[in-house]
């Protein structure tokens, strides 16, 4: 009786993988991701395994299965899963060039890009690369000379072949990626290569040869193992479609009206599978005690699809999701549920970048008049940008995704404003007060070497924007503030010069103020360009021609009446003038920040002032 070849299947950490030595078969499908794949998945494991700029705990990313068998030299050959795993291994290899060009190195990564294994015959040590191609010489010779550190980017020509070329792309746009990221931080690049090795899993199959191998693939590729819940729920979709034997016209309006909504997702380039998460997460009742992951989505469905009738009309079901899938895809394009553009979503852009968790409230609050969604749009920007700015989001009391579900079953049974203005004291109010105090304190102690460089740009632009339209009633758009033209002026030069530290109060602390949020103000790149690191005094001249108020009025008192709008505007908002610049016009300017920007997210313009001793809504 003749035994099945044993095939095996382990679950392994990027690490743990790269104990063992890979090779791609010189018959196999040459390297083809294009920038998008290699976009998409470096976007995807920052969004699994990142909390704003740091790693999450217990948290990992499935980067999918791999299919392998062993040759005589005990090497892996790679059957199925070289794009990404060739990918992977670029990673690592930036990672330890970048962290070369600040001096430092990790054993940990050497022994991720190559190692040490016995000749089976001689017994002799062979030094080898974890992964190696066969397809394709110049890919090899490539791959070879990324992985010793001996590429000459000068000759980066001669790599002639469609598949050297693509790796050359991938190798450009990760360098990129790890440099604005990690830029000046070689600590957070280390954690980032240690997230990368230890938080990404794939199960490895593995076969006792090739022609097994080929056949596992067949059947993944095939027979649908591995299938998403995506997947598993359109077959389960058309199995509870009613059909009858001379008339399949039920599945054909179901085929139609799915791939409507796949192509309405992967048009905006949106996943799927995130889309029908937050979909559940914010029209029924989950299970949050794990944050109803992925992998759950398909359970909840078997479990509860016949409590709410899903397959008892699958085609009406499809119908709605095709119907959020459209608004869902508004949502990304920072647009309101008719198409018009919402400012307060674009901000959310320009805060949160990637960030979707907010579109389960979205999803649920879709059926509120337009007026009453753009001020939940308003209410969620704030409350995103208390979380960000405290850091409050990465304490373990707080989980924002649990939350947004949460409040979604009642923000669905709004029907009126009234209701509304009960919704928002119940959820968002206490949120907002439990936080001000850190925000006020936060926005005190902020440099901006504590925030990333564009989330302390949109700081910038919103207390510019609100300063503006308290003075003139007419503020620009945020994008005007945003804009490349206008730069991140530090009145107090971050580059310290003879002229400048000479005639500073405290020159050993020169750096700390350079950095702080009162030093900083916003300036047209011409100007910029002029003053540059010169003196305050030689600097006015600059700040007068700005058409920026705030930086103009540090150096010349706005021309006012005594009861303009202007001059109620500059008490109220303690705009003043500095003869000098030293450090005490710094932490003034820096407590007078701070107290714009309780006006500016204080949510005023909602009805709630959240410094207020009595907090109460009045719309």
């Amino acid at each position: 009786m003749s035994v099945a070849p044993k095939i095996e299947a382990s679950n392994l950490s990027i690490a743990d993988l790269f104990k063992e030595f890979y090779s791609v078969p010189a018959f196999q499908r040459e390297y083809v991701w294009q920038k998008s794949n290699v976009e998409k998945l470096l976007q995807d494991i920052v969004y699994d395994l990142y909390d704003e700029e740091d790693l999450k705990e217990d948290t990992e990313y499935f980067l999918g299965s791999i299919v392998v068998f062993r040759d005589s030299d005990r090497t892996y050959q790679l059957i199925d899963g070289q794009q990404r795993l060739t990918t992977i291994y670029l990673i690592f290899c930036i990672i330890r060039d970048c962290l070369a060009e600040y001096s430092q190195q990790s054993k940990a990564l050497e022994s991720l890009l190559s190692g040490v294994s016995q000749d089976l015959i001689t017994g002799d040590d062979i030094n080898k690369y974890r992964l190696s191609l066969q397809y394709d010489s110049d890919a090899a010779a490539l791959l070879e000379a990324i992985a010793n550190n001996t590429i000459k980017w000068n000759e980066r020509s001669g790599y002639a072949s469609s598949s050297a070329e693509k790796i050359l792309d991938t190798y450009d746009l990760i360098k990129e990626f790890v440099e604005d990221r990690f830029i000046n931080n070689p600590q957070a690049l280390k954690q980032f290569s240690s997230g990368l090795s230890n938080k990404i899993k794939l199960i490895r199959i593995e076969t006792p040869n090739l022609k097994n191998a080929l056949k596992v693939f067949e059947t993944i590729n095939d027979r649908g193992v591995g299938l998403t819940s995506i997947d598993l729920l359109k077959n389960y979709l058309f199995i509870s479609t009613s059909r009858d034997k001379e008339d399949n016209s039920h599945w054909h309006k179901l085929k139609i009206k799915w791939d409507k909504l796949m192509k309405t997702l992967y048009k905006h380039k949106e996943d799927p599978l995130r889309f029908l998460r937050y979909y559940v997460m914010s029209h029924y009742d989950v299970n949050l005690q794990n944050n109803f992951p992925e992998e759950d989505i398909y359970n909840w469905f078997i479990e509860e699809g016949k409590k709410y009738g899903i397959f008892e009309n699958p085609l009406k079901f499809v119908e709605q999701l095709i119907n959020a899938s459209e608004h869902y895809c508004y949502f990304s394009q920072a647009k309101n549920t008719d198409g018009s553009d919402n400012q307060y979503l674009k901000n959310i852009q320009i805060l949160q970048q990637r960030y979707r968790q907010h579109f389960i409230l979205l999803l649920s609050g879709r059926h509120l008049s337009k007026e009453l969604f753009i001020n939940l749009c308003l209410y969620v920007e704030n409350l995103l940008f208390f979380y960000t700015i405290t850091r409050s989001s990465r304490r373990r009391d707080i989980n924002v995704i649990r939350s947004f579900s949460q409040w979604s079953k009642k923000l669905r049974e709004i029907c009126n404003e009234e209701q509304f203005v009960h919704f928002i004291k119940e959820h968002f109010v206490p949120e907002f007060v439990s936080m001000r105090d850190d925000f006020e304190l936060t926005f005190r102690e902020l440099t901006d070497s504590k925030i990333a460089k564009f989330r302390l740009r949109y700081i910038l632009a919103k207390i510019n924007q609100y300063i503006d339209d308290m003075v003139y009633s007419n503020s620009k758009p945020l994008e005007w503030y945003l804009n490349k033209a206008n730069h991140i002026e530090h009145i107090l030069p971050q580059s310290i010069s003879t002229d400048v530290i000479n005639v500073f109060d405290k020159p050993n602390e020169y750096k700390s103020y350079a950095q702080k949020l009162g030093n900083l103000t916003l300036l047209e790149k011409t100007i910029n360009t002029s003053v540059s690191d010169k003196p305050y005094t030689q600097k006015k001249s600059g700040y007068r021609e700005s058409q920026i108020f705030t930086t103009r009025s540090l150096v010349e008192k706005p021309n006012v009446g005594n009861n303009t709008q202007l001059n109620r505007a500059i008490q109220l908002l303690d705009i003043q003038q500095f003869e000098d610049w030293n450090s005490e016009s710094i932490e003034k300017r820096q407590e007078i920040l701070t107290q714009v920007a309780k006006r500016v997210w204080g949510l005023e313009s909602g009805g709630i002032y959240v410094w207020s001793s009595e907090i109460e809504p009045n719309f």
